[in-house]
């Protein structure tokens, strides 16, 4: 594993670099949004892989993107020419067990490209094992810290350390690491197949004081060998808050977000030409250190401060020109929700989409307004499907659940004895009402929760063979069908139906002689059935 991952950096590394990017033309973004670094599936069974993929963002005129391609272990698997709201899918099928790196590369219309950050998977005899309320609802829900909880994986399948991976914590003396609560969040998600979120690389708080009177060149030194500690001790970050709360033009009171951001942009090399220079160094070299993490600028206060949003968006622009960024990261905490309209909420969020990368919701909390039980019930219900449901979201990270252990009172979701508030139990059902699209975590038919069909009792479909232009899907059990897909043998997603009665037909006069599979989509399963053309 370890040589496979070195390999893996120095190739991506050198991807990265090579990418066909100048002055004219902004690459498209490139991001796998599922399945996660370090995620487990069962051998023989479908992995859906999913790439957010878009040509906004840039300096350049936006263009369109024509291709996502798919890898694993740098051998093509497959290819996909359309996309759902900037999302490209790829079914690979029938799975070997193994480890693989799995990657994207995307291409626009004027032959600009770039590639995705790997993610590393394992393939194995045993079956999934289900874990937290998003399983199979298609985006994850995470938490922090975890491995003191018993109760975390009946909620959770995503975790963040909450204060042991900030530079503060690791490295208060200098060249003396303590990594002692980080390894334990990390191995909690390691040895669970969760996605971890290293929280944070650069943040102008929790940062150690020595780094405030050194010079440039030492400054340099020091994040370099703090990001390759980093990178040894942890190789399957899934994502990663390169830069923590930059903002500091347009924030609230017109100061900085986190008082020792100034030492970071002194430390590592000033504005320059770009105006973001020493950010640029920072990027570049988390993604030479970290070539199977996707790489994320996070702050707060992005939903009601529409100047300070612009000011992040433009760094990310100029990150973007380089292909050096993955995601923009929301903080969400109820200082800006409990006030805030969910029509703020969905304009916010639309914004933050322009800048061409997925959304990460990384730090949600909320109080309510009143800051009581069912006042955080009611803001939880106007909000919180607004960001699962915005297309760009690609999952939501929580801010603690346990009332008296997280950091700001009042925005537990379970009380200090574990019973359950009522936002909580809200959620619970907000997430068992929605449909079952097969992934996360799913763990009947497999990791993507691909039932075996059977005729008699779920649907029907004729004629199989096809040898006319139709075919008819006959819905036996009565269950609502959300939507039907049609799949081809390398995996592209060709046709999708959405069925208004009890009898579907779809029309395959217009796709090529051969096999295919229906993917047929209801609330609580996802069945699939091999369909031939002839």
């Amino acid at each position: 594993m370890k040589r496979f991952i070195q390999k893996s950096m120095v190739l991506l590394y050198i991807a990265f670099f090579t990418l066909k990017i100048n002055a004219q033309n902004t690459p498209p973004s490139c991001v796998i949004t599922y399945p996660h670094c370090n995620a487990y599936f069962m051998q023989g069974t479908e992995v859906t892989i999913r790439v957010y993929a878009t040509d906004l963002g840039g300096t350049s005129a936006n263009g369109t993107v024509s291709k996502v391609e798919f890898f694993k272990d740098d051998v093509k698997i497959g290819e996909a020419s359309t996309a759902t709201s900037n999302t490209y899918s790829f079914l690979w099928t029938s799975v070997p067990a193994g480890t693989y790196r799995i990657t994207a590369k995307a291409t626009e219309n004027a032959n600009s490209f770039s590639s995705s950050a790997g993610v590393i998977v394992t393939v194995g005899s045993e079956a999934v094992k289900s874990a937290g309320l998003s399983a199979g609802k298609g985006k994850y829900l995470a938490n922090v810290n975890g491995y003191n909880r018993t109760d975390f994986l009946k909620y959770w399948n995503g975790v963040t350390a909450e204060n042991s991976c900030k530079w503060g914590s690791v490295e208060a003396n200098r060249d003396v690491m303590n990594w002692t609560d980080a390894d334990k969040t990390y191995n909690f998600a390691k040895n669970n197949h969760l996605s971890f979120r290293y929280h944070a690389l650069v943040w102008g708080s929790q940062y150690p004081a020595w780094i405030k009177n050194l010079s440039p060149a030492d400054f340099q030194a020091e994040m370099e060998e703090y990001m390759a500690a980093i990178a040894k001790r942890f190789p399957l970050i899934d994502q990663i808050d390169v830069l923590n709360e930059n903002m500091y033009l347009n924030s609230w009171n017109k100061q900085e977000h986190a008082e020792g951001t100034p030492y970071f942009r002194a430390g590592l090399g000033g504005p320059g030409v770009t105006g973001y220079d020493w950010a640029i160094w920072l990027f570049e070299k988390a993604r030479f250190y970290f070539p199977n993490a996707k790489l994320v600028m996070n702050d707060f206060e992005l939903e009601t401060n529409s100047a300070g949003l612009n000011e992040m968006l433009a760094v990310i622009k100029v990150l973007r020109d380089r292909g050096l960024i993955d995601g923009i990261g929301t903080q969400a905490h109820y200082f800006n929700l409990d006030g805030t309209a969910p029509s703020t909420v969905q304009n916010a969020l639309n914004a933050m989409a322009k800048s061409g990368l997925p959304i990460y919701v990384t730090e949600l909390d909320m109080k309510g307004s009143p800051a009581t039980e069912a006042g955080q019930q009611s803001k939880y219900k106007a909000l919180f499907p607004v960001y699962w449901n915005h297309p760009a979201v690609a999952g939501i990270t929580f801010w603690g659940y346990v009332e008296g252990t997280t950091w700001a009172a009042g925005t537990g979701l379970l009380n200090a004895d574990a019973t359950e508030r009522s936002a909580m139990s809200w959620i619970k059902s907000y997430m068992e009402s929605l449909p079952d699209v097969g992934y996360p975590f799913k763990d009947s038919g497999g990791p993507n929760g691909i039932s075996p069909f059977i005729d008699n009792q779920v649907f029907r479909v004729y004629p199989n063979p096809a040898t006319s232009g139709k075919v008819t899907i006959e819905n036996i059990s009565g269950e609502k069908i959300n939507s039907i897909e049609v799949i081809d043998i390398q995996g592209k997603l060709v046709k999708t139906v959405i069925p208004d009665n009890k009898n579907i037909e779809i029309e395959v006069s217009d796709l090529k002689k051969g096999m295919y599979f229906l993917r047929v989509l209801r609330k609580n399963a996802v069945l699939d059935k091999k369909l031939i053309i002839l």
